[in-house]
């Protein structure tokens, strides 16, 4: 009886796992591989990127107590940056762009990003990855203390 159950029990595990095998002989030596997806999707359908994503540290300036990281990551011919702030927290919104130029004292608004919100910020920039990271450069992501103290600086990092 436990016998009957087992090979029950292994065929139908058999069977609920159907995998396409393919042989192929060369010189002599027989070689077998199985199928896999050629790609996968993230739960939102957008394609799981081949290049890794980027962070870049955001150094506290002056003494304003914070500072985090920007992640940037490509998504279909745009790019996904994701800010995580910490230290001291803000009660208010903080504005947050990408610049061009350098770290301290980066110039005009290249990309304007999502107002930073107890430490979270999540943008989508209508702008290649790759280009943002080769042709575009100097560029610098820059949090400031508030919409009405936008020229006083928190946190800034240089895009490399």
């Amino acid at each position: 009886m436990v016998l009957l159950l087992v090979l029950i029990l292994g065929g139908w595990f058999l069977l609920a796992r159907p995998q396409e095998t393919t042989t192929e002989t060369m010189e002599d030596t027989e070689v077998s591989a199985i199928a896999t997806p050629a790609a996968t999707a993230t739960d939102t359908g957008e394609p799981t990127p081949t290049v890794a994503p980027k962070t870049i540290e955001l150094e506290q300036t002056g003494a304003s107590g914070q500072n985090g990281e920007a992640v940037f990551e490509p998504m279909n011919g745009s790019t996904r940056v994701t800010i995580t702030m910490v230290g001291k927290k803000s009660d208010v919104p903080q504005p947050a762009h990408i610049h061009v130029g350098k770290c301290p004292n980066p110039g005009a608004v290249k990309y304007p990003l999502t107002n930073v919100v107890d430490g979270k910020s999540v943008s989508v920039v209508d702008v290649d990855y790759e280009e943002l990271f080769t042709t575009m450069l100097p560029l610098a992501v820059n949090i400031h203390k508030s919409v009405e103290e936008s020229s006083v600086y928190t946190a800034c990092g240089d895009l490399k």
